[in-house]
């Protein structure tokens, strides 16, 4: 029942891990969550693969990633240069084969454009200069050799682009998303939290809105955003494109600590063992970097191009796993709660914290949260305590919406209005299930009245 690790898993798919054996291998291995891109492949082949997905394991949490408003490049086929050369970029017509592409996702980029900005595309691997800009083309010179393919990512740092709040494409892939019964979304290129604020009125509450951190206005509005979502998600891939490369260790910190101060998960993500799409070993960086985000005391670590189009997915996943275990052995989790802001007007907040308190001091098994909402649960992740947090709830979706959480297993059971019912009740499970055995004691908390979110203010102690 209790996993070795806190930190959670979160395994992209894709090419690398559609097959049924992968994705059955992942599952055992422990992976917390799945997701699945909407940036690549078709409706037919999701479909196909959340079918596989739910009959390999029906109560595996599934994440909806859209694909946001960005540019993608478009030519007739790879389009390779050198230091200096000429490029063009066009605006209007066709782009044709003798050194010529073009962007989609958006249109008038010649009245947002000037001599000196740069483009860069596919992560940054191209890097060109505008020299001229005309109403139908502009000419770019390359900074480096390289090769421009089609349907890569193109940014032009400092230039705000006028994206809609919501494209066509991420509609119908919300719309599918619901109809499949998918549990997470996670909403990419967002600058405010008037994007989150656009999806969640779409979408119904028991499905969580993950933000993902990639613009750098996203990063200035942080607190507005980590609001307004259910879950914050670094990308660092984008982040690095758009911003200065050593502003990114910052920046990841303080989200963290905004997502911290606010009880909101956070997730890291984006090259966290890049190496490993193509050899089997992790570097002792990405192994560095990966140990930094646990003792950051993040809440999962996302895989994405590594087990979606790499070569060794499993490797992947179980070095992550490894990693992860062998780093939370060496935080002392007892003093952790007192490093993490506490409002301490909120009675919420209050209970939480005695709940690990008295848990610590009296060696308890587990901490036990009843929850219909998942809130509860979250309150006490917030402090990040030294042993688990079991949630009973009464609702299958708070199990799912819980598994990218910090330390957090779940059990789903009926619902109680009666405390007194409630407690006897999970007592039997934790016996049934060789959770509980004579003698070891759990620490309970609980919003009473039962099945009102928000409102953890009773916490008690028993003893099996």
């Amino acid at each position: 029942m209790f996993s070795k690790r806190k930190t959670k898993i979160i395994v992209s798919l894709g090419p690398a891990s559609y097959d049924e054996s992968i994705l059955r291998e992942l599952i055992n291995m422990g992976t917390d969550l799945f997701r699945i891109n909407f940036s690549h492949g078709d409706y037919a082949t999701y479909r196909k693969l959340i079918r596989k997905i739910k009959d390999l394991s029906p109560e595996m949490p599934i994440m909806a990633d859209l694909k946001g408003a960005e540019l993608r490049t478009s030519c007739p086929g790879p389009l390779s240069f050198s230091k200096n050369e000429l490029l063009v970029l066009r605006f209007k017509g066709d782009p044709s084969s003798d050194g010529e592409f073009s962007l989609t996702g958006v249109s008038h980029l010649e009245d947002l454009l000037k001599p000196g900005v740069r483009v860069l595309i596919d992560d940054g691997n191209v890097e060109l200069e505008i020299t001229e800009v005309f109403s139908d083309r502009a000419r770019l010179k390359a900074l480096n050799p390289g090769t421009v393919l089609p349907g890569k990512s193109a940014h032009f740092p400092g230039v705000d682009i006028p994206f809609p709040l919501l494209t066509d494409k991420d509609k119908g892939d919300i719309a599918f998303s619901l109809e499949e019964g998918l549990d997470l979304i996670a909403a990419s290129m967002i600058k405010s939290d008037k994007e989150i604020k656009a999806i969640r009125a779409m979408i119904p509450d028991h499905v969580s809105l993950i933000a993902k951190i990639e613009h750098p206005m996203a990063a200035q509005n942080i607190d507005a955003i980590t609001e307004a979502a259910d879950m914050i998600l670094v990308a660092r891939g984008d982040l690095g494109v758009q911003m200065p490369l050593t502003a990114i260790p910052v920046i990841q910190k303080n989200i963290i600590a905004a997502a911290r101060k606010k009880g909101k998960p956070v997730i890291i993500a984006t090259q966290m063992l890049e190496s490993m799409r193509e050899h089997p070993r992790a570097t002792r960086a990405e192994v560095t970097d990966i140990a930094t985000a646990i003792y950051d005391s993040v809440d999962a670590l996302m895989l994405t191009g590594e087990t979606a189009a790499g070569r060794y997915p499993l490797e992947a996943v179980r070095t992550l796993i490894e990693v992860a275990v062998t780093t939370e052995a060496d935080i002392d989790y007892k003093t952790m709660k007192d490093k993490i802001p506490m409002d301490k007007m909120n009675i919420s907040d209050a209970i939480s914290y005695a709940s690990i308190e008295a848990a610590v001091s009296l060696q308890a098994k587990a901490i036990i949260c009843f929850t219909s909402s998942g809130t509860t649960a979250l309150r006490v992740a917030k402090f990040r305590p030294p042993i688990p947090i079991i949630s009973f709830t009464p609702n299958s979706h708070v199990s799912k919406k819980l598994a990218g959480v910090f330390g957090t297993s779940t059990i789903t059971t009926c619902f109680y209005d009666n405390t007194d019912e409630m407690i006897e009740e999970a007592r039997k499970i934790l016996v049934h299930e060789g959770i509980a055995h004579p003698g070891d004691i759990f620490v309970i908390t609980a919003g009473v009245p039962l099945g009102v979110k928000g409102t953890t203010n009773m916490m008690k102690v028993i003893e099996i």
